[in-house]
């Protein structure tokens, strides 16, 4: 497990950060592009039985909508994914921006 020591108390598991990246093509580090974002959506999600947040973002130097899968626990965010965002999850935070 990573523990950064950044602002955002954020932790992953290392063998799923380093295989988000391979099916993804982003890491966990760079988290705080979406997380930091003031244009943030954020969803609760239940998955697996336990509450999790979505947060989407349009993230400028990807000029595309990112989406990071955490769990929120005592100040820490668990990261579970960080991605793309798909086609029908950037129409709903392109309509959100707009409202």
């Amino acid at each position: 497990m990573f523990n950064n020591q950044s602002k955002m108390n954020l932790t992953w598991d290392e063998t799923k950060r380093i295989s988000n990246f391979n099916k993804h093509g982003f890491d966990f580090t760079d988290a705080e592009q979406v997380l930091n974002s003031r244009y943030r959506l954020d969803v609760m999600v239940w998955r697996n039985g336990e509450k999790r947040v979505q947060s989407f973002s349009y993230v400028m130097n990807q000029l595309a909508v990112l989406t990071i899968v955490y769990l929120e626990r005592d100040n820490t965010y668990r990261i579970i994914s960080f991605r793309t965002a798909s086609k029908t999850e950037s129409e709903v935070y392109y309509e959100w921006l707009a409202n």
